[in-house]
């Protein structure tokens, strides 16, 4: 039996440079030449030629080991596949199986000549598959590097100008953005909720569909809702026909891109700061009301301290069920302070929620106290902050730049370079986040954020806990002997 193998990937159907129909004819007319009538198809449909992994291809192997073919037709080598190493491999095979291969665009016999012949055709083919990318991306970079976008991801709240390669706003659709960013920001809603909230409202998507959780995530913390997107953020390699590997680019190489406004900068970073508050206080299933969760730390280590219940088995009667705020180091190996837990004993819950809260309403009953505590008189202590964290972020872009000239003068590898880089732009994002946060405190300097009445009217838990929420403090604890101690830092 012959058999002949013919191959089209997708990019190679939008050329229209190998029909598939194109490739079985001359494949065919080859065969009959030599004298080959009977002859077994072997297809692979939208396959690319950079891996073995194609039905077809894997057939005819199988079909070459049990000796049952020989003669295999291809119109050219680059069918077989773009990569020389494969196309060498696949050859190799079909010699051990005594099949000879013969291919429409040019002779091939296991002669040295041929062999050579054989390979320098897949290397210019794999030349060619490389040239083509390197123009390809090249010619992306400098349409981005225009201020275009590359690709329209068709993002909700933009309609698409083909004309310019640009994003345009699509008024109704940002409505319902300056509506979620309402929602997170003065509601303190997380992305679960405000979804729900526009269901109940009757606010769709483009599609007519209510917006999901995740397109609701997506709206609140994508940088290109208040004008600033960044295109080459991430580099696509495929590692099989059906499988890519996602990699982040070091941000020098991201590309920025300037496109219509939604919100504004300050209220995009107002929903970020109210996004990582909601993830402190989410609830997390917790079945008994913890009072201080989120907002309370260790008095001796600074970690912050997690709720949790610990269950008393009993031999007779129900079991007991004790409920504690414990240093976080003592619970996760992951937190601890060089291999050593905290030293903090475990507090029970209710003791210490009655204590604090019993302490704020003696606060909120003398007002000379309540204004010294709700006040804020940090500016010297803000000014010093941000000015040091300023600084500390000028270091780190001198480093950053720095290591882009090593990269570029070869002194560095690129997997180093990349490392770095990541490490430098997280510190870069922290300090971002933190500058945010000081600046917002610094801008509500002086303001009363509550009033005794907020106190003294709090009676349910859930009134309770928007007061401690509202307080511009942390709370810190700690439990050594029998008795706990616990106070206020801003």
């Amino acid at each position: 039996m012959n058999a002949l193998y013919v191959r089209v990937s997708t990019d190679d159907q939008a050329r229209k440079g190998y029909s598939l129909d194109d490739q079985i004819e001359a494949c065919r007319k080859h065969l009959l030449v030599l004298g080959s009538t009977t002859v077994e198809e072997y297809i692979d449909n939208g396959y690319s030629g950079e891996f073995l992994e194609r039905p077809g291809l894997e057939r005819l192997r199988e079909d070459l080991q049990k000796g049952i073919i020989k003669t295999v037709a291809i119109y050219d080598p680059d069918r077989l596949s773009r990569n020389l190493t494969n196309q060498l491999i696949i050859a190799a095979e079909i010699e051990k199986a005594g099949a000879t291969i013969t291919f429409v665009t040019g002779d091939y016999d296991s002669s040295p000549e041929g062999h050579l012949f054989f390979s320098m055709k897949g290397a210019i083919s794999a030349y060619e598959k490389a040239k083509i990318r390197e123009r390809t991306s090249r010619g992306r970079r400098a349409k981005a590097n225009k201020g275009k976008i590359v690709f329209n991801a068709h993002p909700f709240g933009y309609d698409w100008d083909k004309k310019n390669s640009m994003y345009v706003i699509n008024e109704e659709a940002a409505r319902t953005i300056r509506l979620i960013y309402d929602l997170c920001i003065n509601h303190g809603f997380g992305s679960r909720k405000i979804a729900l909230e526009l269901l109940h409202l009757g606010v769709v998507g483009i599609n007519g569909r209510p917006l999901s959780t995740c397109t609701v995530s997506r709206i609140l913390t994508k940088e290109m809702y208040h004008g600033q997107h960044h295109l080459f953020k991430q580099k696509t390699s495929k590692t099989g026909q059906n499988t890519r590997e996602i990699k982040t680019n070091p941000q020098e190489l991201w590309i920025p891109v300037n496109i219509p406004a939604i919100v504004t900068r300050e209220i995009w970073e107002a929903a970020q700061i109210q996004i990582q508050k909601n993830k402190i206080l989410a609830k997390r299933n917790n079945k008994h009301s913890y009072l201080l969760r989120g907002l309370l730390y260790c008095a001796l280590c600074g970690r912050s301290m997690t709720a949790y219940a610990r269950t008393s088995k009993r031999k007779t009667g129900d079991d007991i069920i004790y409920y504690y705020y414990s240093c976080i180091s003592k619970e996760s190996s992951s937190y601890t302070l060089n291999g050593t837990p905290c030293t903090c004993r475990r507090i029970p819950v209710d003791d210490l929620d009655s204590a604090v809260w019993e302490f704020i309403i003696s606060i909120a009953k003398n007002n000379n106290q309540l204004k010294d505590y709700l006040y804020s008189k940090n500016n010297l202590t803000y000014a010093k902050e941000i000015s040091y964290l300023n600084n500390l972020q000028l270091e780190l872009k001198k480093k950053q730049m720095s290591t882009m000239r090593w990269y570029h003068e070869n002194t560095i590898d690129y997997e180093t370079a990349e490392k770095t880089l990541k490490n430098i732009n997280s510190e870069l994002e922290t300090i971002h986040t933190t500058l945010s946060e000081l600046t917002i405190s610094q801008g509500k300097e002086n303001q009363l954020v509550l009033s005794p009445a907020d106190f003294l009217k709090a009676k349910t838990f859930k009134e309770k806990r928007s007061v401690l929420t509202k307080l511009p403090y942390r709370i810190y604890a700690a439990r050594q002997e029998e008795h706990f101690e616990f106070f206020f830092e801003k």
